[in-house]
């Protein structure tokens, strides 16, 4: 089996913290819902052995190779296909070649070692903003075990319809309930004499329906909430995870949801929702989730 063979699926990071032990499960329950393989990453960052008191390079590299090894029998309690990474580098850069053949990359909140704050700095960004597949970042203290509907935060933008999508697909391998949210600015001001802000809010309520339609009839299995919510789209979305097993938005979105991923809105989001979130970029598809039910 070849490399971009052995890391097609669901990819998650390792690095034998607790939280990258919570990532590791969660990801290998994502992979028996998908039915595809599961791949164990690990990032070694070479540039301690330049530090003072450098440790030599095989000693890392030994160390690295042992961190891997049981993140991989970790993931083989609950997965039956597992593979592994090594990688050299940062951790985002190792975690976005890793990813290039997958489904989805997993990560958790914080860790040590190649990916210390992964979720609180420019690497999140990085990975968030330009890895290949949706990211999914687990929580530290969360429903785990995704039963709880999945929200999915929508604008109409590119990326926000990807989230929709995952938003389907993931709430359909769970037969949860998928609420799909917009956000409404409260006090919003419109040069329209003949339509107020309550016909606006009403007219994007109805195209968020319609929005919806083509996905609801892809998966007459899905039970759908729309809602418009009046609100900032931070508060807006935090208040929805509240009870969700998974929380879907956008990299970058219209109106509220701009520059989620690289500003304040995706930050709380990454910081302080309640469960597991998911961010989508424009470009990705949900074929491979699609095929992956469709072989089951």
């Amino acid at each position: 089996m070849d490399e971009r063979q052995k890391t097609r699926g669901v990819v998650v990071g390792y690095d034998g913290s607790a939280q990258s032990e919570i990532a590791v499960r969660w990801a290998a329950a994502e992979a028996r819902l998908r039915g595809v393989p599961l791949t164990v990453c690990h990032a070694s960052e070479a540039y301690l052995a330049n530090a003072p008191l450098g440790v030599p390079l095989a000693d890392l590299e030994r160390a690295a190779q042992d961190v891997l090894a049981v993140g991989a029998e970790l993931a083989r309690r609950e997965a039956r296909d597992v593979h592994t990474v090594l990688g050299h580098g940062a951790a985002a850069s190792v975690l976005k070649d890793a990813a290039a053949e997958a489904e989805l990359v997993v990560v958790g909140t914080r860790g040590h070692g190649g990916f210390a704050e992964l979720v609180l700095g420019s690497t999140a960004a990085a990975l968030a903003a330009h890895s290949p597949c949706p990211v999914v970042v687990t929580r530290e203290a969360a429903d785990q075990d995704g039963q709880g509907p999945v929200v999915a935060g929508v604008d109409g933008s590119p990326s926000s319809l990807e989230a929709l999508g995952l938003g389907f697909a993931e709430a359909c391998l769970r037969g949860t309930e998928l609420r799909v949210v917009l956000a409404w600015p409260a006090g919003i001001e419109v040069d329209a004499p003949l339509v107020g802000a309550e016909g606006l809010r009403e007219l994007a309520a109805e195209r968020l329906a319609r929005l919806v339609a083509p996905l609801r009839r892809d998966h007459p299995e899905v039970k759908v909430k729309t809602e418009v919510v009046t609100g900032s789209p931070r508060e807006v979305l935090l208040d929805a995870a509240a009870d969700a097993g998974l929380l879907v938005v956008g990299t970058r979105g219209l109106g509220g949801f701009r520059g989620l991923v690289m500003g304040s809105v995706s930050h709380a989001l990454l910081h302080h929702a309640p469960c597991p979130v998911a961010v989508t970029p424009p470009t990705a598809t949900r074929t491979g989730t699609s095929e992956s039910r469709a072989g089951k």
